[in-house]
């Protein structure tokens, strides 16, 4: 998933028919653009409305003209009017936009230059398009293409989507400056490095090297893409083009039809978190996730694009390919979405196409070639696979509940586009209906103009949604802070500020090294600190947990090199996923054990940061913390130095071992306790004080026995040590923290 992709399983970004801000020169002839093709718009033309099924040659014309056959129109929905109407209107006036593609700072015979080669491809891949159609029409089960047919139809379902009025309307503008789009330093740094003056013109750079692009069996091309175009743009076609596949889907039943919105090429289905403005009602786009995406051919023929990462009973037999999937799922929709999420298309009766140069054998992939390479030659058979209604409704669901910025719904059957339409608007189950009750909400006008479309075909089912009660949000203060997102609420937080009253989260971040203007990268990188260390779990799922802890505890020594301000933030986050319980002080219904200290031990340690060593300071937060965490999973226990035969001896006797001696408190980094712990080891060690009951039942080691005698002496003279140093509270709150937490020990000797 691309970072700078438009999250168009929202809200599409640009009205197709919206004057933006290229200008055409004058003395230059205008043409009108489409940015989905007329040979695929002719496929929804219909039956009794005479048309060209071939290309659209100035002969042909001529011939209509003296024919006076009218060229051919198909129906549509004007979304454009506030008094929306199915009207007919041309196929060669309809999802477009006069001079779209026109390149103004190229000369006059020049500037239709990307227009032209959107033709050449579109010439291209109609002749794959129409050997489709016609396989279908002559009753065929499916079609043969070969790997070079293939590649070009993934090269142009990619176009599809980056040519359209999204994409158009993200980069349409005459100057840097104007570029608002959540990549805008990574494009002006592009831009910059480029030579680029305007972001329209990377857009155009980028359309050419694509299509200009050829994708060799070898893959050469995807380490080489990201070289020749804005690399954001061009690791996203890199995972269009290999992290799905492609199937054929018809309608079972005859009455359906798939239908075309504006934006149909270039939305998605999958989860999407979208956050609701509550002073405005518009919807915030937030992580997301593409399970399937969609390319109407016909009204009876779509393409579907399926994430690999979605169940499939033929590969998740293959060794290792089920644990892959699951590890990647862990990754890309559990960590960001949650557990419960799936996809609402995750029974779509589709599997990856047969080829001729492969078999699975006995739940083993075979090639029939033992020196195997990608060939141009090799051939994918492409079912057309029966899907049913409630599928078909899914599908425009889709396409509907993105379609509120459009202008168009395209259609071939008013009786099928009826039944589409009801069901999307009568369904109760269907989540994406949800509007606010502002009275500008574009949704809820939206919604409104397609139910009063539904009248018009002639239904009388009233339409159903949801309202969300603007107010009443606007009165939940905690709701608005996780509607807002933690990266979008900081800045605003931190404007607030007053730079002489810090808060006190701020007064410590302060005094570990950061300020208001390192601490936006700082929690960013925390973010991403937490995602590799969740990361390394997954991926060494099934191997000796010697090892997987072997790899945190490096990782973890690698984070304590970090500044502190940095480590103090991870610490709290590292914390607060764990646990999923942020801030609160009662884990899974009970309280946090008494001898852990109230206050965040980490926080306590900071305060204290003046009499610890710096290169001591994050390994103490780091002991504190993970015995905190240790603690804090097992509510209702207290760490106990009295030991019985019983089983929950054992498991205490286990925590003590697992919590004790991580560290040494001869080695704490407080000068002056480090000094009197070598005294009183010596001591230990001269008069060999060795027998503490504990000790006995631990089957400590003679250095581990001295460790925890060391602790016992050194606690009755800590506060003393250090009295005057700090502050009282945190001289309490320090002494509890190295001896319950960092440095724990039994109460006496016996």
């Amino acid at each position: 998933m691309m970072p700078n992709m438009p999250n168009t399983s929202t809200q599409d970004s640009a009205s197709t028919q919206q004057d933006l801000s290229i200008k055409t020169p004058e003395n230059t002839e205008s043409q009108y653009h489409h940015f989905v093709p007329q040979f695929l718009l002719k496929n929804f033309v219909d039956a009794c409305n005479p048309t060209n099924n071939g290309s659209t040659t100035s002969t042909n014309r001529r011939a209509r003209r003296r024919k006076r056959i009218p060229d051919p129109t198909v129906n549509r929905v004007d979304l454009s009017s506030e008094t929306p109407e199915v009207i007919e209107i041309p196929v060669k006036r309809i999802l477009g936009k006069t001079d779209m593609y026109r390149d103004t700072n190229k000369p006059c015979a020049e500037q239709q230059h990307v227009e032209r080669m959107f033709g050449d491809v579109e010439s291209r891949t109609s002749r794959i398009f129409r050997n489709i159609t016609k396989a279908f029409d002559e009753g065929h089960r499916g079609i043969w293409i070969t790997r070079d047919e293939r590649n070009l139809v993934r090269k142009f379902l990619f176009l599809m989507k980056y040519r359209g009025p999204t994409f158009y309307g993200r980069y349409n503008h005459e100057t840097a400056s104007d570029y608002d789009a959540n990549d805008r330093e990574r494009m002006l740094e592009y831009m910059q490095k480029k030579g680029f003056e305007r972001p329209i013109d990377v857009w155009f750079d980028n359309i050419k090297t694509i299509i200009e692009l050829d994708m060799d069996e070898e893959l050469k091309w995807i380490s080489e893409l990201p070289e020749r175009m804005y690399p954001d743009d061009a690791r996203w076609a890199i995972s269009h083009c290999q992290s799905m596949f492609m199937a054929i889907c018809t309608p079972s039943n005859a009455q359906d039809e798939f239908i075309l919105t504006d934006n149909c090429y270039h939305v998605f289905e999958g989860p999407n978190q979208c956050f609701v403005s509550l002073e405005t009602g518009e919807s915030k786009e937030g992580a997301w996730t593409n399970f399937h995406e969609f390319a109407p051919i016909s009204p009876k023929l779509m393409i579907v694009l399926r994430n690999f990462i979605l169940p499939s009973s033929e590969e998740d037999s293959l060794p290792g390919v089920k644990a892959e999937k699951e590890m990647l799922w862990s990754l890309a929709v559990e960590r960001v979405h949650g557990s419960d999420v799936n996809s609402t298309l995750a029974d779509l009766p589709i599997v990856k196409p047969d080829n001729n140069y492969s078999h699975i054998r006995n739940g083993v992939l075979q090639f029939r070639d033992e020196n195997f390479s990608r060939q141009p030659h090799h051939k994918f058979f492409f079912n057309f696979f029966p899907i049913e209604t409630h599928h078909v409704n899914k599908i425009h669901c889709v396409f509907l509940d993105n379609a509120s910025s459009c202008t168009s719904v395209i259609f071939r059957s008013k009786e099928s586009f009826r039944q589409t339409l009801e069901w999307f608007l009568t369904e109760p189950g269907w989540v994406g209906k949800r509007v606010t009750s502002l009275p500008g909400d574009g949704r809820r006008l939206y919604l409104l103009k397609l139910a009063a479309v539904l009248k018009q075909l002639g239904s009388n089912k009233e339409p159903t949604w949801e309202e969300i009660d603007v107010e009443k949000m606007r009165n939940d203060v905690k709701h608005q802070l996780m509607q807002k997102g933690l990266f979008e609420l900081f800045p605003e937080l931190l404007r607030c500020i007053p730079d002489d009253d810090p808060t006190e989260f701020m007064q410590i971040y302060n005094s570990l090294g950061g300020s208001k203007q390192t601490i936006i990268k700082d929690m960013r990188q925390v973010y991403l600190m937490m995602k590799l260390r969740i990361k390394i779990d997954v991926w060494s799922k099934g191997l000796d947990e010697a090892l997987r802890e072997r790899n945190r505890n490096l990782l973890m020594d690698a984070y304590t090199r970090l500044p502190p301000h940095r480590f103090w933030l991870y610490t709290k986050h590292w914390r607060d996923t764990i646990l999923r319980r942020p801030g609160d002080r009662r884990i899974a219904g009970h309280a946090v054990p008494q001898n852990v200290n109230d206050e965040r031990p980490e926080d306590v340690i900071a305060k204290a940061r003046h009499i610890i060593k710096p290169n001591k300071l994050n390994a103490l937060m780091k002991v504190a913390v993970e015995n905190d965490i240790n603690l804090k999973k097992k509510p209702g226990y207290s760490l106990s130095w009295e030991f019985t035969k019983d089983k929950s001896s054992a498991e205490n006797i286990r925590m003590v071992r697992a919590l004790t001696f991580n560290s040494s408190i001869r080695n704490c980094g407080i000068e002056a306790i480090e000094q009197l712990a070598m005294i009183y080891g010596m001591t230990v060690m001269n008069q060999l004080v060795l027998e503490i009951g504990s000790c006995k039942i631990l089957k400590l080691t003679e250095g581990e026995t001295i460790e925890l005698l060391v602790r016992m002496l050194l606690r009755e003279d800590f506060e003393e040590m250090l009295q005057g140093k700090l502050e009282t509270e945190v001289l309490n709150d320090l002494t509890k923290v190295f001896f319950e937490l960092i440095y724990p020990h039994p109460e006496t000797a016996t």
